[in-house]
């Protein structure tokens, strides 16, 4: 079996990717099973000992992809804890905020809810009720 590992500058959307991730260090790794997490499991919160790997959690948005979120255990006290998926969120609010912002431009340009949930078709699907909702 071959496996390829790849650096971010290996990434056609290199500077996108980075600014995704700005606000994680370097203590982050994401593997090659798609998961992100800290390379050091976290220190319990409770006792303060390391927690182990425990899974992960998949977060989708149907049509535009998926991550799969790290879970820790703690050995000795049980609590359970997550990565941050911040990253996560602020990717789909920001993707959501820009197709708001074309259908906002298609919109003062006289054309009709029906016209630009056609037009979405081809970016990402999206209904007439949905886009006069979100206008």
């Amino acid at each position: 079996m071959i496996s390829i590992n790849a650096t971010i500058s290996n990434f056609k959307h290199t500077d996108t990717l980075i600014k995704i991730f700005e606000e994680y260090s370097n203590d982050f790794e994401y593997t090659l099973n798609g998961v992100f997490r800290k390379i050091v499991p976290l220190p319990c919160p409770k006792c303060n000992t390391e927690m182990t790997h425990n899974g992960y959690n998949t977060y989708c948005k149907k049509g535009l992809g998926g991550v799969k979120i790290r879970k820790y255990i703690c050995p000795l006290c049980g609590k359970q804890l997550e990565e941050y998926r911040s990253f996560w969120e602020n990717l789909k609010a920001s993707f959501f905020d820009l197709l708001n912002t074309i259908c906002q431009l298609m919109r003062d340009l006289h054309i009709s809810y029906k016209g630009i949930s056609s037009i979405m078709e081809l970016i990402f699907p999206r209904g007439k009720d949905t886009i006069f909702n979100a206008l």
